[in-house]
Order: C-alpha cells, then structure tokens, then sequence
C-alpha cells in the first residue's frame, strides 16, 4: 500500500496510507506515538485497518443496508498534495470520489476530501463532502480516532458531563452522563450526542484535548476483555492500551442538497505534564 509520510519543520511526524486514507501514525515533535494501531491488523486490499483513523462514510457500523461503516475506509484515495506548508506544518490531501463500485451500493456522485494537518503538538483532521449528483443525498459519518494510552484503568475522559448518549452495548437510548469524569471499567461503547465542550484523555504524563466542529455527536468506544477476543484482527490484551474517541454525525444523518457541501473537523493536541 502507498504510505505518504509528513515531517513538519519541529520534527512532528505523521504516517497516512492512501488505502483509506487512514492516518496510521502520528507523532508530536518530541513526543510518542499518540494513536494505536493493531499489531494484528490485515494490510490488504477490501479489508479495513484496525486503529489509527478509520474515516467512516457513508453508513455509521450496521445503521443502514450498506457494509459496516461504509465503503471509504477500504477505498482507494487519490493523494492530491502533500508536503510541508506556511509556518513549517505538513500537510496532505486525499480526495475520492464515486466509482462504479459504490454507486451500485450507495447511487450518489459525490467528492470527499480528508486534509491532515500536523504541526509541533497538533493533528488536524479535516473532511468534507459534496454533493455532486443531481437528487439530495444523506450520510453518516466518523473518524474512528483509535487513541494509545499506557493503562485503561487509569485514564480519565473529561468534557461529556451531562451529555445524553445512547449506549450500544445495552441498546438503551437517552442514557445521561452525570459524573464530570469518565473511567473505562468494562465494554463501553456510547454515541454521545450534541458535544459542545473539548473533550480531554487524562493520563499520568500528558493531557490530550480533543476539539471538534461540524461533527455534531461523539462516540466513545472500547471493547475490554472479552469483546476483543472475538475481535480477530486484535490483539486479546489490546484493550488495556486504547480508547477510541470518534468525531461523528450519526443520530442525526447530514442532508446535501446538489452542489451543497458540508464539512467537519476533529483538532487533536497534546500537552505533556
């Protein structure tokens, strides 16, 4: 698979294979890898990789008739651009657009486009979608950010108090957070919706903030002991060093009119303690 690695001016690095255009590797200028990718994980043609970023489109998991969370995250990105831009930051651009393959799932001409940004201690994901067909069209959508953390246990997620969140794992809707933080202690899977605050991964060494806009919803997702035994392209232990927090559109689908555009963002920066 094509890999394109960006290298920023302070030494921020990031790794992104055109399969997908699934951002694989992101390391902040003098820091450590910051997303979680399974040792386990196919590299191959139709199959999707297991963490890093997985962009989800245009189906969120099974809500839909279309394969599991779409078609774009085992697409074939074209690269437009990539290299190092203003200010000493790196960037790259990927587009896909529809193939004959997709319309005979999804019939909707259409371009997306990922731009991925790094600059010292900072990833920025930026997608969009328009509508290049002449009907209206409508969509879910994610970037399945998998996070790398030392130990579950101890992590904390602050920023989803009082949210209401649907939980997957129970299938039980309106569910509220009431605590301020958030501690994974067994199977979480939740789609938080209408985020309005940053949301913050707390470890021992670094706080990571998590800012998003367009994307109106939150999912926060790990598959603890025995979920991800069943998980053939993870690691049975892999649990304990992950934690997925996904920037999504989800409860409520985006509605294109033809020629419209939408677009959504997740900004990922970390600051050591």
């Amino acid at each position: 698979m094509e890999k394109i690695r960006l290298q920023a001016r302070d030494g921020a690095s990031a790794e992104i294979l055109t399969h997908g255009a699934h951002v694989c590797s992101w390391i902040p200028a003098n820091g450590e890898e910051q997303l979680f990718l399974s040792k386990k994980s196919e590299f191959c043609e139709g199959v999707a990789i297991r963490g890093g970023v997985p962009i989800v489109f245009p189906q969120f998991s099974n809500l839909g008739p279309l394969p599991k969370h779409g078609f774009a995250r085992t697409a074939n990105w074209h690269l437009v651009r990539s290299g190092q831009i203003e200010q000493g930051a790196a960037q790259a651009v990927f587009e896909l657009k529809q193939t004959a393959a997709s319309l005979a799932i999804w019939p909707h001409a259409f371009r997306a486009e990922l731009v991925v940004t790094i600059a010292e201690q900072s990833l920025q994901l930026d997608f969009s979608v328009e509508n290049h067909g002449d009907a209206e069209l409508s969509f879910q959508s994610a970037l399945h950010t998998y996070f790398q953390v030392n130990d579950i246990h101890t992590t904390r997620l602050h920023g989803l108090q009082g949210l209401r969140y649907r939980d997957t794992v129970t299938n039980v809707d309106d569910c509220v957070q009431a605590d301020e933080v958030l501690t994974i202690t067994a199977e979480t899977d939740r789609i938080y919706a209408d985020l309005i605050a940053d949301v913050h991964i707390e470890q021992a060494h670094q706080v990571l903030q998590i800012r998003q806009a367009g994307f109106s919803d939150a999912v926060v997702w790990n598959p603890w002991l025995e979920k991800a035994a069943q998980i053939s392209d993870l690691e049975s232990h892999a649990y304990q060093h992950m934690i997925c927090v996904e920037a999504a559109s989800i409860m409520q689908p985006v509605v294109l009119a033809p020629g419209q555009v939408w677009a959504g963002m997740q900004l990922m920066s970390v600051d050591t303690k």
